[in-house]
């Protein structure tokens, strides 16, 4: 049955368990102050420490019509928006943007959500900031945004979008803001409800080893995903520091309805079906969080206190139903996961921000979290036996590290540290596991300036991957009639990596940006046959990755007044000895080559800008026992073209896909495994069409 959203209904007991930050902070706030001298500045956020810093005022991005922080961000010359990571803990997950000098205390709803809820009125100014920022701001970035706000300032934003796919009901998205004083708080508030539609069709022939025909298929794909989140934000002066609060809460609901006409021996054209295939998926998601921040600045040196509490329920289920058309024959099967992730965290660093070459840091953080999965599956209504339908798995982690920048000339500027990282891990259910990890992470970044045009960064670091609980749970893929076991048995794959980046900014709107790296992996993790007998994925062995990728901003006044062209390009590639075949192949997941160009001209005196952006052909392989996945993509195109000119409400009308999308995936399938017989190859040509999007925005 499906399950319409009706909103977070778990969130008053969801939000009874966030005290338990409270108790943690609680706790550091006992920390001894020995380290904090007498002699006190103003209370409140410091911005970071960097040098050769370029500042963008306001009225810079006024030929962009901004609506937000966001929009500006992405404006900016030569600066590439990295919203951080979603990993678990909070140290290793900065993003490439600070708030005030600051990072903000939030997860789900990352940077973006942050950035939105400012309203492009409310930005003073935006700084880029070159080297110098600390473990805590914003770890391992050498090119940093730090928007600076005007608090003073009492102002909002609205947006409306109407979206229209092919074959779906038109569907609308509002978004609001606003920014405001209440009482001793800094507050702003927004909220963003609505829908996504989708649509695609594919034809479908499944060929068996020898190339002759088995089957032939037309399927047709319905989507909808409705979504309904509320932030806020709060910042006031408390105890000689300020005092900042970071809440969301809200959910999403995703319904997929897929149907497929195979036709055996046969292509579809003209012919009868031999068998109805129908497919139906729901997953419904919530999340409540709330982050605290508390930060003093004595003199050169600040002291920073975190907590966080984050709570997410996930419910899942497939229906899948395969009837034999002339005979009435049928199957069925329905798979359900119900899932609450939980994670707990208390952080504390403290480090010298101003007032000398040689910058140091040091802090701890403590993390619990927890994944409770519960599945069942039904086989024409016969429950079946999986491993790791039920299961719960807690991590109790903690890291102590002490990081440093030292400027060392006008031109050079060091950046490094070492954590040491301990993490224990307890899987319970179906079956039992224990394991205690314990992790050395260095870093080590040099950046030299040559002049105010060029940039030269290198960086060597060994970075621990996080295990994704939800390996340790039972999952089904029911579109390709498989199911992944859970896997208890797993530890963290590590990556040793060395980069080197080149910048080169040569007008106010150009600049060129080069990054070649090289990544050598252990104990990565790749689909294996696990000891059940089932796969799923596990720790496969060791590989290598490397890459290159440049991003040019080129502005093209001498020919087009106002125009600008943004080009990004990246090759990657990668070997690894598969266990299954016994041969060098890639690993999973990736696309080795990918080109993306974007044209936009601003009429300012006209209060309009137009533009279009292209995106190159695709391809990613991914490996499974049994089966290899080739999914690729075309060229495709978005055009754009907005206008201010009506009360200053900017309205933009977007056409994506505008000359079709083609997605094309090819299973080629085995009979045991990839190292044994050839079994039939599957390929999938899926077409998406054009979708429009009306935006109509307003700030005040």
């Amino acid at each position: 049955m499906r399950k319409k959203i009706t909103g977070p209904n778990d969130i008053k007991a969801i939000v009874r368990q966030l005290p338990l930050v409270g108790l943690g902070l609680s706790m550091l706030f006992t920390i001894p102050a020995f380290a904090l001298k007498a002699n006190e500045n103003v209370p409140g956020e410091t911005e970071p420490a960097a040098v050769n810093n370029t500042v963008y005022p306001a009225s810079f991005f006024d030929q962009y019509l901004p609506q937000n922080a966001l929009e500006m961000i992405e404006r900016l010359p030569g600066f590439n928006f990295d919203q951080g990571s979603n990993a678990r803990g909070f140290g290793g997950n900065a993003g490439n943007v600070l708030i005030d000098g600051a990072r903000p205390t939030s997860k789900s709803g990352g940077l973006r959500a942050a950035l939105i809820r400012i309203p492009a009125t409310q930005v003073e100014r935006i700084e880029i900031l070159r080297g110098g920022i600390s473990f805590g701001e914003a770890a391992g970035q050498s090119i940093v945004a730090n928007v600076i706000r005007n608090k003073s300032r009492s102002s909002g934003s609205w947006a409306f979008k109407g979206r229209w796919a092919l074959k779906g009901k038109p569907q609308p998205d509002l978004e609001a803001a606003i920014t405001t004083k209440l009482g001793n708080w800094d507050s702003s508030f927004d909220i963003k409800i609505g829908a996504v539609p989708g649509y695609r069709t594919a034809d479908i022939e499944t060929t068996d080893a020898g190339g002759q025909l088995q089957s032939g298929a037309d399927e047709r794909l319905i989507e909808l995903y409705e979504f309904l989140f509320i932030n806020g934000e709060g910042v006031r002066e408390v105890g000689k520091g300020t005092l900042t609060l970071n809440a969301r809460i809200g959910g999403n609901q995703y319904d997929q309805y897929t149907t497929r006409d195979i036709f055996d021996g046969q292509l579809p054209e003209g012919n009868t079906r031999d068998q109805l295939w129908e497919l139906d998926i729901n997953t419904k998601f919530e999340v409540a969080e709330l982050g605290i921040n508390w930060s003093r600045t004595v003199e050169d040196w600040k002291w920073r206190v975190i907590g966080f509490g984050l709570i997410e329920d996930n419910q899942f289920e497939n229906q899948f139903h395969l009837q034999t058309v002339a005979s009435g024959d049928f199957s069925d099967s329905n798979f359900a996961q119900d899932a609450r992730n939980t994670e707990y965290i208390v952080r504390t660093t403290f480090g010298k921000v101003a007032g000398s070459a040689f910058k140091p840091e040091f802090g701890f953080e403590l993390a619990k979290n927890k994944l409770t999965s519960r599945s069942e599956f039904f086989q024409n209504g016969v429950q079946q036996q999986l491993n790791g339908d039920d299961v719960e798995v807690e991590e109790l982690r903690g890291e102590v590290f002490s990081t440093f920048v030292y400027a060392a000339s006008e031109k050079l500027i060091l950046e490094g540290g070492l954590t040491a990282e301990v993490s224990k891990i307890e899987v319970s259910g179906g079956a039992r596991r224990e394991q205690t990890f314990k992790l050395l992470k260095p870093r080590i970044s040099a950046t030299y300036k040559f002049n105010k045009l060029h940039q030269l960064a290198l960086e060597l670091e060994r970075r621990v991957g996080q295990l994704d609980f939800n390996d340790f749970a039972a999952s089904s893929q029911a579109s390709d009639d498989r199911t992944t076991f859970g896997n208890p048995d797993l530890a963290p794959d590590k990556t040793s990596e060395i980069a080197i980046t080149y910048d080169w900014s040569f007008s106010e709107r150009g600049s060129l940006k080069i990054k070649a790296f090289h990544q050598w992996k252990d104990d990565i993790l790749e689909q294996i046959l696990l000891p059940s007998g089932g796969q799923g994925i596990g720790n496969a062995g060791d590989a290598r990755f490397w890459g290159i990728s440049i991003d040019l901003n080129l502005p093209l006044d001498f020919i087009l007044k106002n125009g600008l062209i943004e080009i990004s390009h990246f090759y990657r590639d990668s070997s690894f000895d598969d266990p299954v075949t016994n041969s060098t192949r890639t690993i999973n997941g990736y696309s080795p080559n990918w080109l993306t160009f974007k044209l936009r001209q601003d009429l300012t005196e006209h209060k309009l800008a137009w533009g279009v952006e292209y995106r190159g052909s695709f391809t990613k392989t991914n490996f499974f026992i049994d089966e290899k996945q080739i999914f690729s993509g075309n060229k495709r195109l978005r055009l754009f073209i907005e206008s201010s000119h009506l009360f200053g409400v900017k309205t933009q009308l977007e056409i994506t896909n505008a000359n079709t999308a083609n997605f094309n995936r090819t299973r080629f399938i085995y009979e045991d495994d990839r190292g044994g017989t050839f079994k039939s190859t599957e390929i999938a040509r899926r077409l998406r069409g054009p979708e429009i999007r009306l935006t109509i925005s307003k700030n005040f």
